[in-house]
């Protein structure tokens, strides 16, 4: 994989799997702090030999998206939905660089502050951002993603808004209200899906369990109509008005903006396309997993599970390019588990067509949730 530089004393890439000729380390950047990089960065523990790594991230601290309604609910506290950043990287012998992203070219990622960081190899993990078409681009708008800027949205107005709206009645979305419905049972809640069905992408058996939920924590459901504008206090629709002190915006992923201040290659989604290996379509030093990628002939769905799938093939990948070996194909499952909580600690889970649901479901979800917390909070033994 070619790389140019404009400096002498820069390494040359020769190829994926070739010899490498080296006069200073291989230089990794990270862009995002994403399920996929982070477990890849934890699988590692440290950059593999020859190489030194960068993350960067636009804040101090990786939410964690799983745990995000049960901080809504209140199950769970503001701090352990989070992977503090600083400790994270020192352990592990990473840089940190806390930034916003601005664009990248062929051998530098450009920051918001005017900064380029060099690389030989870019990985990118900046997950999405919240699809926002018309009036939902409203200011009052609180966007799904990123999960930080949901939970300080939401964090002041949970105990006292006295209605909200959540557009996007998605296994996400739906998963949002009735957490909002659990914590305020007085308050109106109102679920909005421009789809004629609730969750058509999942097992009929599994989406009628939800809308039972749904109905049992009072949530009004709204299906086959879509928002037409955003004022103060409500939300008009193609049929009608819903009352909404608080509106969030659940309503499926878009790619991060930055990606259109790249030369590298896209898909009609917007999203990075890659290959079987992990790597971009026209730069081949370049990596990219989670929401963030696309594959065009063996596509999944932008989902949190999939991205932490990818991290250990990530890791593997990381340790053959500094070592100059071949990159191997990741074969990521097709089907995941699903697991949505419905409030009072209880769930409803799927997999492979099978739908179950109860307390020992939210049970399992909890203790996944906070094993992969615990993972990746603790710090290496020195």
């Amino acid at each position: 994989m070619p790389v140019n530089r404009t400096g002498p004393s820069r390494r040359l890439v020769h190829g994926i799997g070739a010899p490498l000729s080296r006069t200073e380390p291989l230089q990794i950047v990270v862009a995002g702090a994403g399920h996929a990089s982070m477990l890849a960065l934890d699988t590692l523990g440290a950059p593999p030999p020859g190489s030194a790594v960068t993350l960067v991230s636009r804040g101090e601290a990786a939410h964690y998206s799983g745990m995000v309604p049960g901080w809504i609910e209140g199950l769970y506290r503001p701090d352990e939905l989070v992977v503090p950043l600083a400790p994270f990287t020192a352990a592990r012998g990473i840089t940190l660089v806390s930034a916003e992203i601005a664009g990248a070219d062929g051998t530098r990622l450009h920051l918001a502050d005017g900064r380029a960081l060099p690389y030989d190899v870019l990985v990118v993990n900046a997950g999405s951002e919240t699809a926002r078409p018309g009036p939902l681009a409203h200011p009052a708008v609180i966007p799904a993603k990123p999960f930080g800027g949901l939970v300080d949205g939401l964090a002041p107005r949970l105990d006292t808004a006295a209605s909200f709206a959540v557009v996007g009645a998605g296994a996400a979305g739906a998963e949002i209200a009735l957490a909002l419905a659990t914590r305020r049972p007085r308050a109106a809640v109102t679920l909005i899906e421009r789809s004629p069905a609730l969750l058509p992408a999942h097992p009929p058996a599994f989406a009628r369990r939800v809308g039972a939920a749904l109905g049992r924590r009072g949530v009004t459901v709204r299906l086959g109509t879509e928002v037409t504008d955003v004022a103060d206090g409500r939300i008009a629709l193609r049929d009608g008005t819903v009352a909404a002190d608080t509106i969030l915006a659940v309503t499926g992923p878009a790619p991060p903006r930055w990606l259109a201040a790249t030369p590298f290659a896209r898909t009609p989604d917007g999203f990075l396309g890659v290959d079987a290996q992990m790597r971009s379509l026209s730069h081949p030093n370049v990596l990219a997993v989670g929401d963030v990628a696309t594959r065009p002939d063996d596509p999944r769905p932008k989902a949190g599970v999939f991205s932490v799938r990818s991290g250990p093939a990530l890791a593997a990948a990381l340790r053959a390019l500094a070592a100059g070996e071949p990159l191997e194909p990741v074969r990521l499952q097709r089907r995941a588990l699903i697991l949505l909580a419905t409030g009072d600690r209880s769930a409803i889970g799927t997999r492979n067509g099978l739908v179950a649901e109860g307390r020992w479901v939210w049970r399992l979800k909890d203790h996944l949730d906070r094993q992969f917390m615990a993972r990746l909070t603790r710090l290496p033994n020195p």
